[in-house]
């Protein structure tokens, strides 16, 4: 049984630590922004791993998320373009199976912010299962729901990462059902939490090492439960 402690709140541990509490098999979901390790300017994390810490220690964090995914449920993540290839064979090595590529591009980005090489205007959309078969999408007959968003990230949140909600929330609702516990081993700002309490019914467990961002995510949830419930009057 998932520890009570650990539901709808983030915590403040490393996810290899948080993780070792949770049973196998117990997460329905697992949707996360794991950093790029391309220099970000996080408040305790260091954004600049050498090429081999940085796969080492994905890979590590992701036999973990394997162990504690149910089979046939989905892995959903966002990566750099350029992390696309060694993802998918990393992850296929562990046992998961490559479902889909999305994309999200942030109109926000112009050509002109990299003289001399290809803009970087979007980020890929990764999911996975685990194993072979998988648990069919929650989008009936996929009316209303792409594979490509065009949207700016959410504005108000100190975090050099910020995803936009919109997406978030669709992937949640996509690639989840009521009743499932969401896992965001990386929660930094709460977009997860904020996607979770948005399309309701559903749990999440949220890890962050940072104080300053596991702070951010705890008032973000309380705040969204807030205007929530004032809706619901």
């Amino acid at each position: 049984m998932i520890p009570s402690n650990l539901l709808n709140i983030t915590t403040q541990i490393d996810c290899l630590e948080g993780m070792s509490y949770l049973p196998d098999e117990s997460i329905d979901l697992c949707l996360s922004d794991p950093p790029y390790n391309i220099g970000l300017k996080y408040k305790d994390y260091d954004d600049k791993l050498t090429e081999k810490e940085y796969w080492l220690w994905m890979r590590n964090i992701f036999i973990q998320v394997h162990r504690v995914l149910k089979d046939k449920y989905h892995l959903t993540f966002t990566c750099a373009q350029k992390q696309i290839w060694p993802f998918r064979d990393m992850l296929e090595d562990i046992g998961f199976k490559f479902r889909h590529l999305g994309v999200w591009h942030n109109p926000k980005r112009k050509a002109g912010s990299w003289p001399g090489i290809w803009p970087y205007s979007w980020e890929a959309v990764m999911d996975f299962t685990k194993g072979k078969k998988y648990r069919k999408l929650n989008n009936g007959n996929s009316v209303g729901y792409m594979d490509v968003w065009v949207e700016e990230e959410c504005k108000g949140y100190d975090h050099p990462a910020k995803r936009p909600i919109e997406m978030w929330c669709d992937l949640v609702k996509v690639c989840s059902f009521p009743g499932d516990t969401v896992l965001d081993i990386f929660m930094g700002s709460g977009s997860t939490a904020e996607a979770v309490l948005r399309n309701g019914d559903r749990d999440y467990i949220g890890f962050d090492i940072d104080e300053y961002y596991v702070g951010m995510s705890n008032d973000r949830h309380a705040a969204i439960k807030k205007e929530i419930d004032n809706v619901d009057i």
